[in-house]
C-alpha cells in the first residue's frame, strides 16, 4: 500500500542521511519503525543487496555531507572564511 505522509524537511534530511549511511532505504527504515511500534517481530534479511553500490556508497557520503552542511553555524567553504578574515 502506497501512503503519502507530512513530514518535517529537517527531520527526513536527517532520516534520509542517516538510512543512507547504514545502506538501507528510507521505506525500509520506515516499515522497520512501523512494525516495531505495532509490536510484531520484523523479517531477517535474506543477505542479498547488503554490499552497496558505488553509487550507493557516494549518496551516502553527499547525504552526510548535506547533513553536516545544514549544521554549520557558517557554510562558506574554508577558505572563503580564511580570505575574508585576511581583509
Amino acid at each position: 500500500m502506497k501512503a503519502t505522509i507530512d513530514i518535517p524537511d529537517a527531520l527526513y534530511r536527517r532520516v534520509k542521511a542517516r538510512a543512507a549511511l547504514d545502506g538501507r532505504a528510507v521505506r525500509d527504515v520506515t516499515i522497520e519503525l512501523y512494525t516495531t511500534w505495532v509490536g510484531e517481530d520484523l523479517p531477517q534479511p535474506t543477505g542479498a543487496g547488503d554490499q552497496a553500490t558505488g553509487a550507493e556508497w557516494l549518496a551516502r557520503w553527499q547525504l552526510l555531507g548535506d547533513e553536516l552542511l545544514s549544521r554549520a553555524v557558517d557554510a562558506r567553504p574554508a577558505s572563503e572564511i580564511i580570505l575574508a578574515e585576511r581583509r
